[in-house]
């Protein structure tokens, strides 16, 4: 019974695990740990699931643990490789991978695992041992020419560089990657024609990468054509505005083309977000003098010779604004001491000398030259680690929504719940009447929702609803013949992702009470949730290659499982509309599953019937004309499209905008 119990806790807790519910999960592992302290694998998804929250160190230290157990558990030393990676721990991270290769040879992930582990400890030769040996396992993957390109860069490799990124292109001819990583390198050769063609071919396929914009600006500063490097500076900041550069840069070009007041402003927005930006506070003095703003200038000046003690032009900056306001004994002092500075520069440190001489070379080229001379390129594998904001916009919904860039994925299906995003854009119609007259008999625990959009628990709402199970159970062992209270256990018991308790409570619920469409429909949810649960578990393991020939024999049972799944949610779903033809979101869950078994015309029908019970239904015409783009009927899905934008997925706009290139 203890094995049953522990192999039945061990499964709901990689259930919360899939389904990104970190915290439960990592709650049903320590109960396994308690039980079985000589159990690895409850280690190590409790180690994954620290690793989704950020806590690496505590995942480290679970590993170790169940490497301890059973050191021949190739997943521990991925999971123990990852940690170490994103803790910097390079050598211990080669290591883990390393290791982890050795039960699984041919992972691609562990290879490029591996390989980023190796460039970030600057061991560039090993790294690209990695990316040989990616290229014979999948020669057909394009990326990887980048990633080798790159490397050969940090390698000071050109010449290799630049093949590599030619045989990108010749895979992948549309992707805006290989156009801007080449322009970036011909931008780094001086070959200035070259590199603009390339970021003209980059930004052409849409690229939303900043640095491409600012680096064609630059290039069209060079060339003179101050009107589209302005236009470049304006897109880059578009997609980021938080980009000191392309502010920086803007700035320097507006005051170039006698643009001043704006050009203050770009300057004073660098200052914003980067206070140690000496250079731009320098152009933002010299600019303040220009617009006779004195103090302003003196201020900025005053900043400059608190952090370079030693900067001659800044002292002469403050002596001629102070003779601008009058003010010629201070005046005067100020060129004293930049004179008397002069005159003992021999007795200054040698690091003082450094920052005189650095800083004197930047005060020669004054604001109006070229932002070229100003700024180093923008440096795409430099930034290639920083990790991308959430939006380019704090609010998602400000601004071009078309370029910003969205995953063609489809809508999530609907279910029942207790807890629900809401979104104030998208004019779904989430009321329905039966659902309402449920809730208003107080038969639950809370009022049950409607959505795509769930909400992962808190520690103190899981604790609460395991209490409600206990409760509910009480009164079960009263009576075993109310439908509703095994209706209510089951949704308590989903919501701590015991998923197959709740179907054993749902099954009751149906036997006593046939036509419970609620139950059917819920019921329906849960086995869809639990064969993506296995799918993406059978998928894990192929991509490491931890299938052997002793568990192919299983992954074919899991994937006969499967089918069967299907076809009873299928009939549940089915049942469900027997029961309530009006019910839009079983016909738009039943479509998602047909997409995804490839059944893409009868999917088009169901989003088509679901539509007609819900003229407003936004994810239904956003999962149609997704699916319509798919079997190549353009014009059709663009409309769908176009409508899904219209009422509110405006993640849309940003799809029509790539299809119709």
């Amino acid at each position: 019974m203890a094995q049953w119990n522990t192999d039945r806790i061990l499964t709901i807790g990689q259930n919360a695990l899939y389904f990104e519910d970190y915290v439960l999960s990592i709650q049903y592992f320590n109960q396994v740990i308690k039980i079985k302290p000589y159990l690895a694998e409850p280690y190590l998804y409790r180690a994954i699931a620290k690793l989704q929250l950020g806590d690496y160190l505590s995942a480290d230290q679970d590993c170790t643990e169940a490497l301890k157990i059973n050191p021949f558990l190739p997943q521990a030393y991925y999971a123990r490789g990852f940690a170490r990676r994103k803790m910097e721990y390079y050598p211990e991270a080669i290591i883990d991978f390393s290791k982890a290769l050795e039960f699984s040879p041919n992972s691609l992930y562990l290879l490029m695992n591996r390989m980023d582990a190796r460039e970030q400890a600057k061991d560039y030769e090993g790294a690209m041992k990695d990316v040989e040996s990616y290229l014979k396992l999948s020669p057909m993957t394009t990326n990887i020419y980048y990633e080798k390109g790159r490397i050969q860069l940090e390698m000071k490799d050109t010449t290799g560089a630049t093949l590599s990124f030619d045989k990108f292109l010749q895979m992948d001819s549309t992707s805006s990657l290989g156009w801007s990583a080449r322009a970036y390198l011909k931008m780094q050769k001086n070959d200035r024609d070259g590199a603009l063609k390339d970021y003209n071919q980059a930004i052409i396929r849409k690229s939303t990468y900043v640095g491409d914009y600012i680096n064609r600006g630059i290039l069209n500063v060079q060339n003179k054509n101050y009107n589209q490097a302005l236009s470049d500076y304006n897109s880059a900041i578009k997609i980021d505005n938080k980009n000191d550069l392309a502010y920086y840069n803007r700035g320097l070009l507006r005051a170039n083309l006698g643009d001043n007041n704006n050009a203050l402003t770009d300057l004073t927005t660098v200052l914003e977000l980067d206070t140690t930006n000496t250079e731009a506070r320098l152009s933002k003095a010299m600019l303040e003098m220009t617009l006779k703003d004195y103090k302003n200038a003196i201020e900025d000046y005053k900043k400059i010779i608190a952090k370079y003690k030693y900067f001659l032009p800044a002292y002469s900056g403050i002596a001629q604004a102070m003779d601008a306001l009058g003010k010629t004994k201070e005046a005067f002092r100020y060129r004293q001491l930049a004179y008397n500075m002069e005159q003992n520069k021999d007795y200054i440190s040698r690091k003082e000398k450094e920052n005189i001489v650095a800083n004197n070379k930047m005060a020669a080229n004054d604001q109006k030259s070229s932002s070229a001379n100003k700024t180093d390129l923008f440096n795409r594998f430099a930034a290639q680690d920083i990790e991308e904001p959430e939006s380019k916009y704090d609010d998602k919904t400000r601004g071009a929504v078309q370029d910003k860039y969205t995953d063609v994925i489809n809508e999530r299906s609907f279910v029942l719940t207790y807890y629900a995003k809401s979104d104030e854009l998208r004019q779904t119609n989430l009321y329905y009447p039966i659902l309402e007259q449920y809730n208003k008999k107080g038969k639950l625990s809370s009022k049950l929702k409607i959505t795509n959009n769930e909400i992962p628990l808190t520690a103190e709402l899981i604790n609460s609803h395991f209490e409600a199970i206990n409760n509910i159970s009480s009164q079960l062992a009263k009576t075993d013949t109310d439908p509703d209270i095994y209706f209510n256990r089951a949704i308590e018991f989903a919501m701590v992702l015991d998923f197959n308790s709740a179907i054993d409570d749902l099954n009751k619920a149906i036997a006593l009470r046939p036509d419970f469409m609620l139950a059917y429909f819920y019921r329906a949810n849960i086995r869809n949730k639990l064969v993506e649960y296995q799918k993406n578990k059978t998928d894990q393991n192929t991509n490491l290659n931890l299938i052997n020939v002793g568990t192919s024999a299983k992954k074919i049972t899991v994937e006969k499982q499967i089918l069967f799944d299907v076809e009873l949610i299928m009939r549940d779903y089915d049942k469900v509309n027997d029961l309530a033809p009006d019910f839009s979101f079983a016909y738009y869950n039943k479509a998602n599953i047909l997409c995804t078994q490839k059944d893409f015309k009868t999917a088009i029908a169901d989003y088509t019937k679901s539509l007609e019970v819900d003229h407003d239904f936004a994810e239904a015409y956003f999962n149609r004309g997704l699916t319509y783009l798919f079997i190549g009927e353009d014009a059709n899905g663009l409309a769908d499209l176009s409508k899904a934008g219209e009422l509110g997925i405006y993640k849309a706009y940003n799809l029509i905008q790539r299809f119709k290139k």
